[in-house]
Formats: C-alpha cells, structure tokens, sequence
C-alpha cells in the first residue's frame, strides 16, 4: 500500500489502539513504555507572566504531565536480538504521533530494527491536551493579539507556546536541555541492557527531523559519551544553526515569540543577569550539554566552540532536506553541516517544511507516495 492510503489507515488505527496492538497487515508491534524524567530544571518565573496567560505556565501541572510520560516501540516481528534500535525524533510544537506512524512504521519494515517514537519535552504526550484544542486556545490567541496586533502567524495551534517562549524564551533551551538528557537516559538504558524490550548487543541510531535535528547534534557535539561511537544520525530537513532558522508558522510559533527567541539567544545570552538568571546561566555555560546549544545558536558560536565536530563525525551522518523549505533553509544547513553527506532535494508538489508528505489526490498523492518512499529508502539503507 503506497503512502497517502497508508497514511490514513494508521491514523484510524492509531486512534482506537489504546496500549499497542499490531499495525494492520504487518506484524510489526507497537508497544507503550513508560518513562520518568528525573532531569527538570526546576524555573519557575511566575511572577512575571500575564493573569491571563498562568494556564500556559501551571508549574505544578505541566511537571506532572511532561515528567511521567510514555513512548512508542515499533517492533518488528521477525529477531531483533543484535539490531539495537532507532530513535525517531520529531519536530518542534508537534502535539500528535499521527504523522510519525508510517515513517516508524516504514523504518521498522525496511530496517528489521525497532523503532522508538520518543517525545520532546513539552511536546507530544508530554503537553496537555488542552493546547490542542481550538475552543479552548481561541480566548488566548485573541487576548494576544489584543495586547499586540502587529503579531503575525498567531493561531489556536502555536499560541501555548508562543506565549511560553515570549514570556520566558529560556523555556527553548530548558525543555531542550531535558530532552537531550531524557535521550541519554534512553540509550544508556538500552546499552546497559537494563531495557524491557531492546537488547543492548546493536547500534542506538537516530533519525530526526526538523527541530530533533538540532537536539541529536547537540547530543554529539555534548560528548558527554552518551552517543555510542557507533551510532548514526540521519538528519532530515534540519540541521542549520538557530540564527539561519525562520520558526514563525501558523503550526510552531507566532512572529513575536520567534523574535523574541532571536533576540534572547543571539543578542542577550552572554550579558544575562547573575542576580534573577545565574542558574540558567550555569547551566548553558558550565554544563556540556548548554555549551553545545550555545554553539548551535550561531555559525559564529558553533566555530568557536565545536570547529569541524560534525566534519569530523561525517561518516555517521547523512542528512536530506527539502530545496524550498522556509523554516529551515537549505542554505543554513548546508553551511553547518559542510563536509558531511549532504543532499537538497525538490519535491514536484506543493509542500511545507512541517508537513513534507502532504495528503493529496489523484495523481498528485503518487509523486508524494514515490518522494516518500524515496526519502525513507534511503533513510532505511543509512539505518540497517
């Protein structure tokens, strides 16, 4: 079954599947894990947030939901006893796996290898169901644009988190930092032989898109020794530095939050003050993994800091992106990730960078299908 039909059935499936069962037609398993965050940076500001705006920042609620989470194993049926696993990482302000079935599921079938859908901080499963829901996010996009009305792109889908970031753009790098440290946490697990379902005798891989892009670089360029030396990176439409980076969409962020992410992180990050921001600044500057963010910040920092890792590292990664991607361009990608395996494609179909594979009809869908399987045969090749 090609792409698009393929698409729409696992979204149904998903939808009615409860704890795991087994994708339609194939044998490959999917099952839930549970999975305890001990690495939360404890920041709470607020004092500062608007009345109207306290939902979006419950310390209390959000701990509990982004904390004790779950996650999905795609298992193939066939022995998995020496294939370690693939991680899949997903992009930013994404609140639903639906997109991610047949790419975890295209990924298990071609590789033989287990296929692990785990969530941002904050995002996915981690997030509260609210954020999702137009009736309930309207009130706040409106009193948004009440407070600005020069904000572009504001939308029931991104304003939880514009507002977060405009309010405290240190939320960036914090759910960052405990998404990096959850991944960790994972593989070590994994590699120790401590998890339920993944052996630890195979490789720990990463596929990544978009915003998982920069979280699994980081991880390399952290050193903290948590990547194996044998791991592979697969980057898809993704890669470049945050200052080549255009975030403002109607699905990730409004125009003021990205501005605000922008200014706080090129312009504002090295004068931060010690009195209200020290622990924050510790971390960034004093800790592996904050060192490696702020050399992913810029093209500037990342020479200073990191010269040549990802040249260095190139046999581990390859990286395919899309030639009119707007939220990460080509451009920016190609300059970080310079003397890797590197590759712009163009797409004949009317796409965006957060949705790549559109659902289309007619003979439209088959360009998506042969583009979709396209990229995941190569994916697949790179990963096996």
């Amino acid at each position: 079954m090609e792409y698009t039909e393929r698409h729409k059935e696992l979204a149904l499936f998903y939808r009615q599947m409860g704890d795991g069962g087994i994708l339609p037609g194939t044998g490959i398993r999917v099952l839930k894990v549970s999975f305890h965050s001990h690495e939360t940076v404890n920041y709470h500001p607020e004092a500062r947030v608007p009345n109207e705006f306290t939902g979006f920042f419950n310390a209390e609620g959000m701990k509990k939901v982004n904390d004790n989470f779950t996650y999905y194993i795609f298992m193939p049926s066939a022995d998995t006893g020496n294939k370690g696993a693939i991680i899949l990482l997903h992009g930013l302000n994404e609140r639903s796996w639906e997109k991610y079935l047949t790419w975890g599921e295209r990924l298990a079938a071609d590789t033989g290898r287990p296929v692990v859908l785990f969530p941002i901080a904050y995002h996915m499963n981690r997030s509260p169901l609210s954020w999702v829901d137009r009736h309930l996010m309207m009130p706040a996009v409106a009193a948004r644009l009440l407070k600005d009305p020069s904000i572009n792109m504001a939308s029931f889908a991104n304003v939880a988190l514009s507002t977060r970031l405009s309010v405290l753009p240190h939320r960036f790098f914090l759910s960052g930092y405990q998404a990096v440290n959850d991944l960790l946490s994972l593989i070590s697990q994994i590699k120790e032989g401590s998890h339920p379902y993944i052996r630890s005798n195979g490789r720990v891989d990463i596929f990544a898109y978009s915003i998982g892009v920069m979280i699994s670089q980081v991880i390399l360029l952290s050193g903290e020794g948590g990547l194996p030396s044998d791991s592979r990176l697969f980057f898809f439409c993704g890669g470049s530095s945050l200052n080549r980076m255009n975030g403002t969409s109607k699905l990730i962020m409004d125009s003021r939050a990205f501005e605000r992410l922008l200014s706080f992180y090129i312009d504002k990050i090295d004068t931060l003050p010690q009195t209200t921001d020290k622990k924050f600044s510790d971390i960034i500057h004093n800790t592996p993994v904050g060192v490696a963010y702020y050399a992913m910040s810029s093209g500037n920092r990342y020479d200073k800091c990191c010269k040549d890792r990802f040249r260095q590292e190139s046999d581990r990664i390859k990286t395919v992106t899309f030639a009119n991607d707007r939220v990460i361009p080509p451009a920016g990608i190609a300059d970080l990730l310079a003397g890797t395996d590197y590759e712009i494609r163009s797409p004949e179909y009317e796409y965006i960078h957060e949705n790549p594979f559109p659902l289309m009809r007619g003979d439209s869908s088959g360009i998506v299908d042969s583009e979709f399987d396209k990229l995941f045969t190569t994916a697949a090749r790179f990963l096996a």
